[in-house]
Parts: structure tokens; C-alpha cells; sequence
């Protein structure tokens, strides 16, 4: 018959809980902040591979253009069986390794140049370009082709 106990005798039977209490609000909040933490540290890395892989891939498409300027110069009739041999023209390889060197994340761009055949008096060519960006963890690789014919 605690109800008829002095209100002394009943407070000092309860006072264990609240520290039952106080320590398990304390683990609780400590998973919940290392969970949150945890998708904050996913969040950003996905972010970063998004912003590589997409660097990547524009740099890929932008060699591709380089090489297809090689290809159907200007004013020129086109030179696409010239341009596609194997390796590609210094002067082609000097130009992309220019446009790789004003991008600090990507540290290589590949472009490979094949004849796939030929149909009716057409050749068809395979322009194929891989760029490379981003380091050790966060690493990324993005390819490109484009099929041309003379």
C-alpha cells in the first residue's frame, strides 16, 4: 500500500529510472547521429562521382567533336580515312592532350579511331573516346563513340 506512504518514502523508490531513462535517450540520439551522419557522408560522395562522371563524360564528347573537326575540316574536302589510322596524327593526339591538360580532375583521355566496313561505295568508321577522372575512391570512367562514314 505505497498510496499511503509519505511522499518522501514514494519519491526516493523512483528515483532510479531517470537515469534508465537519461542513458537510453543518450544512446538513442547517438545512433540516430551516426546515422544521419553516415547518409550525409553517402550524399556527398554520390555527388561527387555525379560531378566526375559528368565531366568525364563531356570531355569524352568533346574529343569525339575534336577529331570529327579533323575529319571534315573546313572549307576542304573530308579526311576521315587520313585522320583514321592507327595511332591517330600527332597533331590530333597534341590537341587532345591540350584539351585534357586545362582539366585537373581527368588525367586521361583516350581516343581510338577503326574501320567497321563498308556498304554500298560507303565507308564507315568507329571514333571512340574514353576519359578518365577523379582519383583513388572516387574514380570514374566515361566512353563515347561516334560512327562516321566517307
Amino acid at each position: 500500500m505505497s498510496h499511503n506512504l509519505p511522499l518522501i518514502l514514494r519519491r526516493h523508490k523512483q528515483s532510479g529510472s531517470v537515469y534508465i531513462i537519461a542513458i537510453f535517450v543518450l544512446v538513442v540520439m547517438g545512433f540516430l547521429g551516426a546515422a544521419l551522419a553516415k547518409i550525409e557522408w553517402s550524399n556527398s560522395d554520390a555527388l561527387t562521382r555525379d560531378a566526375l562522371g559528368t565531366q568525364a563524360w563531356l570531355l569524352s564528347h568533346s574529343a569525339n567533336e575534336l577529331v570529327l573537326t579533323y575529319m571534315y575540316p573546313l572549307n576542304a574536302s573530308a579526311a576521315v580515312s587520313s585522320i583514321c589510322t592507327d595511332p591517330i596524327p600527332a597533331a590530333v593526339q597534341n590537341s587532345l592532350s591540350a584539351l585534357a591538360s586545362k582539366h585537373a580532375n581527368c588525367s586521361d583521355i583516350t581516343t581510338t579511331c577503326s574501320s567497321i566496313g563498308s556498304l554500298d561505295d560507303e565507308s564507315f568508321y568507329k571514333v571512340e573516346s574514353s576519359t578518365i577522372c577523379g582519383t583513388g575512391i572516387n574514380y570514374v570512367q566515361r566512353m563515347q563513340e561516334v560512327w562516321v562514314k566517307e
